[in-house]
């Protein structure tokens, strides 16, 4: 059954990679740019996967910055 799924999913990989490539290119070329802010800014983790503690080290950041600076959390 396992191999079965390879083999579905084998063609959307293909694509996904297709698309993926493409986009590095644009940001490499300066076709898209990244956004920019005025402010710093730390991004936390892989949106996709869960279980990676994420959340515990939100919520240590927070602490540890939250005396010194405005926080704020965006989930």
């Amino acid at each position: 059954m396992l191999k079965s799924f390879r083999y579905i999913l084998f063609p959307l990989s293909l694509i996904y990679g297709c698309i993926i490539w493409l986009r590095n290119r644009l940001f490499d070329k300066k076709i898209l740019r990244s956004a920019t802010f005025n402010f710093p800014v730390i991004c936390i983790g892989n949106l996709a996967v869960g279980g990676t503690g994420k959340t515990p080290m939100a919520e240590y950041l927070i602490r540890l910055l939250e005396n010194k600076y405005k926080v704020a959390t965006l989930s």
